[in-house]
């Protein structure tokens, strides 16, 4: 306290005059200074770490938690410890958006057409086109639920079929398969991997995987491990896109999703394309 006086006080009296009224040494007074320079550029450069943190997490849309924000430091070349960025999300209360996970399907019967689990929970491919994955979820609107079903390739995880409707009936995901091969090049031995849902399990589209010769792959009853990458795309979807905004019409959310796994295409494309020339 009364260094701190001497020194808001130094440019109306002497600094020595001071110390010697106050009984500190003068050499005290100028050792306690430099300290207190240290102490106000380490809280300077403090506050630019915290402020570095925020915008990180709010560019992320307020998704990221700290292992992933760790990682978007890191590409910024921002050097931090993870523990660090725990105690700065605490500090300035990041939390990112959680979701509940409540699924509106109806209730169908199911016709018990079940395929084999082949795929094992391998999910490491190492050609395209050669293991496919697809899933249903569902996206709310103001007139209704809208149901997303998507088909990715395990080799990249690109998303190379879609399709949105407001039924999730077993024209949904034939829609999404028949995209995804319109848009790929078919290789032999094709296996499509899904859950045991009613509309993959259906005859309808077990004939629908004959006529295009792929073979069917099924999860295990209750393990959605098993499916577990379209899950995690899904989890990626909800978070950084469909629970940002609200939706009141199905057009809205198709041009959503439109302009969501475009650029997903994209960049999973140019990792392929870069993972194919570096096999060569």
């Amino acid at each position: 306290m009364k260094y701190e006086a001497i020194h808001r006080y130094r440019s109306e009296f002497s600094v020595a005059k001071m110390c010697e009224v106050l009984n500190v040494r003068q050499s005290g007074y100028y050792q306690w200074r430099k300290g207190e320079v240290r102490r106000q550029v380490r809280a300077k450069r403090e506050l630019g770490l915290i402020r570095t943190v925020e915008e990180v997490f709010y560019e992320s849309k307020q998704t990221y938690g700290y292992r992933r924000l760790f990682e978007a430091l890191a590409q910024k070349e921002v050097l931090i410890s993870r523990y660090k960025v725990i105690k700065i999300m605490r500090q300035i209360g990041l939390y990112p958006i959680l979701t509940s996970t409540f699924k509106p399907y109806p209730r169908q019967k199911s016709e018990g057409r079940f395929s084999d689990n082949q795929l094992a929970q391998q999910f490491h491919v190492n050609e395209p086109n050669k293991v496919w994955a697809g899933d249903i979820t569902y996206i709310k609107s103001s007139r209704g639920w809208v149901y997303l079903s998507v088909v990715i390739d395990l080799f990249n995880r690109e998303v190379v079929g879609y399709s949105i409707s407001k039924s999730p009936n077993t024209e949904l995901v034939k829609r999404a398969l028949g995209n995804a091969m319109a848009g790929r090049a078919k290789q032999e031995g094709l296996i499509f991997h899904s859950d045991r849902g009613c509309q993959y399990s259906s005859s309808g589209f077990g004939q629908f995987l004959q006529q295009l010769q792929i073979q069917g792959s099924m999860s295990k009853a209750g393990c959605p491990y098993d499916n577990s990458c379209v899950e995690s795309f899904f989890a990626s979807t909800k978070k950084e896109c469909i629970h940002r905004r609200s939706y009141d019409t199905m057009e809205e959310i198709e041009q959503e999703m439109f302009e969501y796994i475009k650029p997903v295409l994209q960049s999973k494309t140019a990792a392929f394309n870069l993972r194919i020339f570096e096999s060569r």
